[in-house]
């Protein structure tokens, strides 16, 4: 890391406290002139060492554990001995010394990881920022990141190149999640949920990232999603008036009897003089309630008939069924066949084989 500023660990001599303002310091066979302080002691280091904080003359390329020899003009003939364990402090960090992060740093590689990945938060960490502050191979550092994935303490989001989160992380966005929608349903009792992109926003997270810890919460079923990417609370239950419980009723069996097929939403609007709105939280209402699904297209089923068709494909003696024959056991058009597939699919019932449906 390019860098005139670092942190190292050097063993003490005697009781000397203070050292000459001007040093040179030895690393990588060259000579760079620098600033020594010694910082206050810390009770994690051994009684024969302290931290010292270096400004070099001009920047120079330092790396996270890289030994440096330090030459004092009273004496130098005998250099003192250094490991570099911060190349990047931070001057303006008045708790630099209390937080843990520096601690973690005179660890070994895994605790350095770790403390990048905490500085990092919710952002992640990119393969360029490691190689960069502690010089490790692409290769050396997948590893590290393999063995610390399978160990539970971090996420690979990317490989080539890395792209990590530590589990802290994810676990934190996710409690944070869970709280944002809590008080927001608190204040906003009538809505649906809150759009995934709105999330994103608020809490300024890559999608990738939102997306891992969302799918998370909802296999935990701390989360469900409404249409639309809206995202509540399953203990939600939006407040419904006598007059919106009897369309309710009648909605949920008209996609029982499957006419749900043969009207559109606008149609089923202006029958129940309903604004756009209104039955959208109806229907809403009948998905968080698992009594209806809805594909990725606005397709809306009964999960009595959707189980019925589960049934059939799993007791037809097929491995595998192709579109035409789907229509034909389900009487649906190609226009509705092609959305349940995938509904299907989405589900673990089919996965998509060329132009064919394998039923697991």
């Amino acid at each position: 890391m390019i860098t005139r500023q670092a942190v190292a660990v050097v063993r003490k001599e005697g009781e000397e406290e203070v050292w000459p303002e001007n040093i040179t310091l030895i690393f990588d066979k060259k000579k760079i002139r620098a600033r020594a302080k010694f910082l206050p002691p810390v009770d994690w280091l051994s009684p024969d060492e302290r931290l010292i904080w270096l400004q070099l003359n001009k920047p120079a390329d330092i790396f996270w554990k890289e030994k440096i020899k330090i030459l004092r003009r009273s004496d130098e003939a005998s250099p003192a001995l250094a490991t570099i364990i911060d190349p990047s402090p931070d001057p303006d960090n008045k708790k630099y010394l209390e937080a843990p992060y520096l601690r973690m740093l005179a660890g070994e590689a895994r605790d350095m990881l770790l403390a990048l990945l905490r500085l990092k938060g919710t952002k992640g960490l990119r393969e360029k920022e490691i190689v960069d502050f502690s010089g490790l191979s692409s290769e050396t550092l997948l590893n590290l990141a393999q063995e610390m994935e399978f160990r539970g303490l971090v996420k690979i989001l990317g490989f080539r190149p890395l792209f990590l989160i530590s589990q802290e992380s994810l676990n934190f966005l996710g409690d944070q999640i869970l709280a944002f929608l809590k008080r927001f349903q608190e204040k906003h009792p009538e809505s649906l949920g809150v759009n995934v992109e709105k999330l994103r926003k608020r809490f300024r997270v890559p999608r990738l990232i939102l997306n891992l810890v969302l799918a998370s919460l909802k296999k935990n079923n701390q989360i469900i999603f409404r249409e639309k990417d809206l995202v509540s609370l399953p203990e939600v239950e939006i407040p419904l008036n006598p007059e919106e419980r009897k369309i309710l009723a009648e909605l949920e069996e008209m996609c029982y009897r499957g006419e749900f097929r043969r009207v559109s939403l606008e149609e089923l609007k202006n029958r129940f003089r309903l604004s756009r709105r209104s039955l959208e939280k109806l229907l809403s209402h009948l998905v968080a309630r698992k009594k209806i699904f809805q594909s990725a297209d606005g397709f809306y089923i009964h999960s009595h008939w959707l189980e019925e068709i589960i049934a059939r494909l799993r007791s037809s003696g097929k491995k595998e069924v192709t579109i035409a024959e789907f229509k034909a056991m389900t009487g649906l058009s190609r226009k509705y066949a092609i959305p349940l597939l995938e509904l299907l699919d989405k589900m673990g019932v089919t996965r998509r084989k060329g132009s064919l449906r394998e039923i697991l």
